[in-house]
């Protein structure tokens, strides 16, 4: 029993032009003889090995019916879900416009597919819906030397995604393997696609539950330090930080900057914030982050992701050196612990870090390709947020982080 992941991408700006050539490509990229790639636009031939499962990840250009049923006509009878994003890497290759096609071959692998909307009324209730609609059919837990991984893709615009993850967990457990990010405009903040049953959907969370008789584990890591103390959360508003220890949270961001001999006002606030993000310790020291999008009236902050009132909070801080080695331990973390030959990687990459990287973005790139192993197929996206469980956590949703799921061969 064998597991393999090909990969396919396309840089047209025409749908049906982007979905045959991704899925050609990833077919073409099979070593194996009995999958033959089609023409664009062709069916699979009769007799080609059939993927178990794919995933789709595109950016946000398309008119997400018209891709959606350009891939389902590629794909004929395939299980296939995704989600658009910021931009879509193949190894080092980052697109800003196109699609990205993994194909996951194998003949033992299981695949389930939920969906479930609208998440901006009730996340919680979507997550445990999407989750409970993937598992369907499932066994209760994976079979003995088995491994279960479940890909959480929420619109992270028009919904509490930490709550949707709250959901999908409910229902899925802390056992298994956990990875997935927010789908996202590139910050247009107008409107996401998630993909599933070979149609798009907005306002909705997908999920993917795989089993697999080979290891599948997740490296996860920010590469952001404390920067001021830890304060006090005393009220939030949802992803709107109020007031630290009583008083205005931008009000205290600024004299914790100011103690470091840094200066912030409300012009400069988003340019600092992006290298200075605040951190929620967790019991084992790490921290998981919040980006401060913006300052709102009459002082808050404007996170990606909820700040739970009552809880620690500090001001972090980050550089390209720190990202890239973070890159390096997340990928590193993934690959020891499938300790065994690796058909393929996921990488959920969040978009602010390569805003903060510019262009030495593809040097994270290439150390997540570097660390899996040069011969490792590896694909992923620009999320608006992560999925994940940091270090010995329970599995959230992240800022400004990199999540990597290998797939054991």
């Amino acid at each position: 029993m064998t597991t393999q992941l090909f990969i396919g991408a396309s840089s047209s700006a025409d749908p049906k032009m982007a979905a045959a050539e991704s899925v050609a490509a990833a077919l073409r990229a099979s070593a194996r003889p009995e999958l033959v790639a089609s023409p664009p636009g062709a069916a699979l031939q009769p007799g080609s090995a059939r993927p178990a499962f794919a995933l789709v990840l595109s950016t946000d250009q398309y008119d997400a019916d018209a891709l959606a049923a350009a891939v389902t006509s590629e794909l004929p009878g395939i299980p296939w879900a995704g989600c658009c994003t910021a931009g879509v890497f193949a190894g080092s290759r980052l697109l800003r416009q196109g699609l990205v096609v993994g194909l996951i071959v194998s003949d033992a692998v299981r695949v389930g597919v939920g969906v479930a909307h609208p998440v901006s009324q009730d996340g919680r209730r979507a997550g445990v819906l999407a989750a409970s609609r993937a598992l369907e059919g499932f066994p209760s837990s994976a079979a003995p030397g088995w491994s279960r991984a479940l890909i959480v893709l929420p619109d992270a615009l028009t919904g509490n995604a930490a709550d949707v993850v709250r959901g999908a967990v409910e229902v899925g457990g802390t056992g298994v393997v956990w990875a997935g990010g927010g789908a996202g405009d590139n910050l247009r903040f107008v409107r996401t696609a998630q993909f599933a049953g070979g149609r798009a959907y907005s306002d909705s969370v997908v999920v993917v539950a795989i089993d697999s008789p080979a290891r599948m584990a997740t490296g996860i890591r920010h590469g952001f330090r404390p920067y001021g103390p830890p304060t006090m959360v005393t009220r939030a508003e949802g992803t709107v930080v109020a007031e630290l220890e009583f008083e205005g949270a931008f009000s205290v961001y600024q004299r914790t900057a100011r103690a470091r001999g840094d200066q912030v006002n409300l012009d400069g606030f988003a340019t600092f914030a992006m290298t200075h993000p605040l951190g929620i310790p967790q019991a084992d020291g790490e921290h998981v982050i919040r980006d401060p999008l913006r300052v709102v009236t009459p002082g808050g902050l404007y996170c990606v992701g909820e700040v739970p009132d009552g809880c620690l909070i500090r001001v972090m801080e980050g550089d390209p050196i720190g990202l890239v080695s973070a890159a390096r331990e997340a990928a590193t973390t993934a690959r020891d612990a499938v300790a065994g030959p690796i058909a393929g990687a996921f990488v959920f990459d969040c978009i602010s870090r390569c805003m903060m990287l510019g262009d030495t973005v593809r040097d994270e790139l290439t150390t997540f390709e570097n660390e899996l192993g040069q011969s490792v197929p590896v694909m992923g996206c620009l999320t608006f947020g992560e999925v994940g469980a940091l270090g010995r956590g329970v599995p959230q949703f992240h800022n400004k982080t990199a999540v990597v799921l290998a797939l054991g061969a």
